[in-house]
């Protein structure tokens, strides 16, 4: 009986050190490929939101009457209303928490002459994305009297 183990029993510390080095590769491969995969509901929810919210601004501005919309006391379109954010764009009050949430999208409204033929609203849109940084949207919206 031999007491010695056998010369090419184990792994040398080369190869030791090449497999782990193979399974740092593939660990961080595996895990750039999930990234994406993350932050893609993040956006989708963003947009979602944001989607909504022009949609209600669009209603609002579509639903009014020209003379509601440019009333020089109390129209909609007043640079006084706006900005907006958050439940404020549906005529309720934001919590204070929304109100300080730069992922709830902020709703802007310009218009260059109240008084013109027809009326050109410029609309804004812009929060700061969890993954996505600032986003901004902009859509024009047309009204004749």
């Amino acid at each position: 009986m031999n007491s010695q183990p056998a010369v090419d029993s184990g792994f040398t510390l080369l190869e030791v050190m090449m497999s782990i080095a193979i399974l740092a590769v593939v660990s961080l491969a595996s895990a750039m490929v999930m990234i994406p995969v993350v932050q893609a509901p993040n956006e989708s929810r963003e947009i979602t939101r944001s989607t909504a919210y022009g949609r209600a601004i669009l209603e609002e501005l579509y639903s009014r009457s020209l003379e509601d919309l440019t009333n020089s006391e109390d129209g909609y379109l007043l640079s006084s209303n706006w900005p907006k954010k958050g439940a404020q764009i549906f005529g309720e009050d934001a919590t204070f928490e929304e109100l300080n949430d730069p992922t709830v999208p902020t709703v802007s409204i310009q218009v260059t002459d109240l008084e013109s033929d027809p009326i050109e609203i410029l609309v804004t849109l812009s929060w700061t994305g969890r993954d996505s940084g600032l986003v901004s949207r902009e859509f024009w919206v047309v009204r004749t009297r």
